[in-house]
């Protein structure tokens, strides 16, 4: 790597574990829901020990869960960028944090701390959901200090997090990017979850991850339709309750079915619970996203006008409900009739039908809550890293 610090020797900053090399990694995101279980996949033999894990302090059951599992692998816990680096006795660091806004500093910084302290060539494994864009502008930024990137972002939920990689139902990892850098990861991603290298182009995980938006999204879309239409046609425009679940659980056996009804809107027709699953604020930055590889790649409107649509639909949610969390199938009551007008409404005054989609995507961004905005941050460039 061009610029970047000299390997004084390839295995210095290894231990040998069975004939191989173990990696010491640190973690920034590692309390979250989809790096948090890490703590307790990844074991003392190996094939990778976690030095240390940023740690913001935030409060919360969970987040104390993931410290102490943490703490029990071995992990010092601390509170800075600069400590999460320390001496630099390190092969990578993992970051899983947020989106194009949250995680473009953090990238610039831990890669600016690794080109600095690193006596052997680092490495920065991003597992956040990032626009295509992203990624190839962090793996020429990261390069030049000679640092490798990879983005390798994660789908399956925090239960599927949980199950860790000897589970069929374990997290998918997207991997993509440097081959070499792959195959040192590989065994500690399959401790992880399910990973799939999907080629040596840099964007190619997150483009894989966005194509699968694409898929849960319009399953959303779909599903809510269902029920807003059961409501109206059987229901007197009351959706909920064990009937209707009955009716769908036996209509998602039919070739009409989405898994979007098992793991999103049965939640709320059975149990009344519009907010465990997919959270709203993460899920309308993806749909974004999705949207602009989308225009990127030259489809036709008929492909993107679905993730305009339901953006806003997660927008009208944000705003209408500002201090409740709530699950992506929280859209499906306010498609009944008796608020599908105020839908309607937002939808139309946000640009959800102007004529060009860069009008469209500036104005779904704009709709959004100032915080959940300041994350999007559709365009990136190598100099953004360097701001």
């Amino acid at each position: 790597m061009s610029d970047g610090p000299q390997c004084a020797s390839p295995v210095s900053t290894h231990e040998r574990i069975e004939g191989e090399f173990m990696l010491r990694l640190a973690y920034v995101g590692g309390l979250g829901l989809m790096a948090g279980p890490a703590g307790t996949h990844l074991k003392p033999e190996g094939p990778a020990r976690v030095l240390r894990v940023h740690d913001r302090g935030t409060p919360g059951q969970q987040k104390d869960a993931f410290r102490e599992g943490w703490r029990q692998h071995g992990a010092e816990l601390v509170g800075s960028f600069e400590d999460v680096i320390g001496d630099g006795q390190l092969d990578g660091v993992v970051a899983c944090c947020g989106k194009n806004g949250d995680d473009l500093q953090v990238i610039a910084g831990l890669a600016r701390l690794l080109h600095e302290r690193c006596d052997t060539p680092p490495f920065i494994m991003h597992m956040s959901t990032v626009s295509a864009g992203f990624t190839v502008a962090a793996e020429v930024f990261c390069k030049g200090l000679g640092v490798g990137y990879v983005n390798y972002p994660l789908t399956g939920g925090p239960l599927g997090a949980q199950l860790g990689g000897g589970h069929p139902n374990g997290m998918l990892i997207l991997a993509s990017g440097d081959q070499e850098l792959y195959n040192r990861l590989e065994p500690t991603l399959e401790v992880l979850g399910r990973p799939r290298n999907y080629g040596a182009s840099v964007s190619a995980g997150a483009e894989t991850k966005l194509i699968g938006q694409h898929l849960v999204f319009n399953g959303c879309t779909g599903i809510c339709t269902g029920a807003a239409l059961y409501a109206e046609c059987f229901a007197d425009g009351v959706m909920g309750g064990e009937q209707q679940g009955a009716y769908f659980d036996f209509l998602n056996g039919g070739a009409g079915g989405t898994r979007q009804w098992d793991v999103a809107l049965s939640k709320g027709v059975k149990d009344d619970d519009w907010g465990t699953g997919f959270g709203i604020r993460h899920a309308v930055v993806d749909a974004i996203y999705a949207a602009k590889l989308a225009q990127e790649k030259g489809l036709s409107r008929l492909s993107i006008q679905p993730m305009i649509n339901i953006t806003l639909a997660f927008s009208y949610i944000l705003d209408r409900y500002p201090e409740r969390f709530l699950a992506t199938h929280a859209i499906a009551p306010e498609m009944i009739a008796k608020g599908a007008g105020d839908l309607d409404a937002f939808m139309t005054a946000h640009g959800a039908f102007a004529p060009d989609i860069d009008t469209c995507l500036a104005s779904c961004i704009d709709s959004l809550p100032p915080s959940v905005q300041q994350t999007v941050r559709l365009e990136v460039a190598v100099e953004d890293f360097t701001a």
